[in-house]
């Protein structure tokens, strides 16, 4: 009995400790928003994964403009570029993609969008009435407080915008004009390992540059060592391009629609002549994943709990055979 306990709750461990899809390119888990773990299963065995960041002080430092952006990008982001929520709100100013867009901020990470921050909130002042109304359509959208302005009530009377508001003059206090903060980022790494054969591993350690890009560095055992190398490129918040070397060159992009929740991969593989394609899709509990390349397809369905737990049923078409699987993975 207590056997059967003990095995059923290393089941439910394992299950809970999970991460189950593979981007086609590594250098994607500087946009994952928590370290997650998991595992996947099929006829060809059973893999474990991890993926986990840990934060670094960079070379760069952001020069106050105005104290008030510098409080703003404290209370949203601590001063990380790659900031992420759970919502996608990116980088240090924590911009949606689509707000990214409207502004003219092509890249969300880029530090030196603060005077494109700086010119919203005075267009949100002129037609909100002040500063502290500004900082609140930031925090909570324009219409959001306009409504609560048009049904007489004051906006400073909502706790959310209240609390965002004093959190912001209250840093704003500790910076001056012409002040250099440092910034700080966070490096990835991405483990895999097959329980089915010890001696087949990955790890990836995906290093950001600035808010350029990344670079991305492997090394993969499976019957011989190899050592790969991908490098980002990250203008617009809404392609990436990839060159890269494994086992021979790469080359590819990453397309994402302006909520970030959907996006499509390609990778061209030259020393296999082969043309590789991903597609994600992402409803409030669904996830759907296909893709194909010269050898294979793909289909994966997968359901969401709370954006945080995954169960994923993937299925391969290669070599003329079917290869169902199951996978499943936890956002810490």
């Amino acid at each position: 009995m207590k056997k059967g306990i003990l095995q059923f709750v290393f089941f439910l461990i394992v299950l809970t400790n999970c991460f189950a899809y593979l981007d086609l390119f590594p250098n994607e888990i500087l946009y994952q928003n928590h370290p997650s773990a998991g595992f996947s299963y099929n006829n060809q065995g059973v893999n474990f994964y991890i993926k986990s960041k840990f934060p670094i002080n960079t070379f760069f430092n952001y020069k106050v403009y105005d104290p008030l952006l510098a409080g703003l990008i404290q209370t949203e982001s601590s001063f990380y570029i790659h900031a992420i929520s759970d919502s996608n709100a990116l980088g240090l100013f924590q911009m949606k993609p689509f707000m990214a867009s409207e502004i003219g901020a092509l890249n969300p990470f880029n530090p030196y969008n603060d005077k494109k921050v700086s010119a919203l909130l005075e267009e949100y002042k002129l037609t909100l009435g002040n500063i502290d109304y500004a900082l609140g359509a930031y925090h909570i959208g324009y219409y959001g407080v306009k409504k609560i302005i048009d049904s007489g009530n004051n906006p400073m009377n909502d706790r959310r915008i209240n609390d965002y508001v004093q959190k912001i003059h209250s840093f704003q206090r500790l910076y001056k004009k012409g002040d250099k903060i440092p910034l700080k980022d966070y490096v990835w790494f991405d483990l895999s390992m097959s329980f089915s054969q010890p001696n087949e591993f990955s790890f990836f350690i995906v290093v950001p540059n600035y808010f350029l890009g990344s670079t991305a560095l492997g090394i993969k055992k499976e019957e011989e060592l190899n050592v790969s190398l991908y490098q980002a490129f990250s203008f617009f918040w809404f392609l990436s391009m990839y060159l890269g070397y494994d086992e021979g060159l790469i080359a590819g992009f990453t397309f994402k629609t302006n909520d970030w929740y959907d996006k499509i991969s390609v990778k061209y593989d030259f020393s296999q002549d082969d043309l590789i394609w991903t597609a994600s899709f992402s409803l409030e509990f669904l996830t759907f994943d296909i893709g194909c390349s010269k050898k294979s397809i793909f289909f994966k369905p997968g359901f969401v709990l709370k954006n945080r737990c995954f169960l994923e049923i993937p299925i391969f078409y290669s070599e003329h055979q079917f290869i169902p699987g199951i996978s499943a993975m936890i956002r810490f």
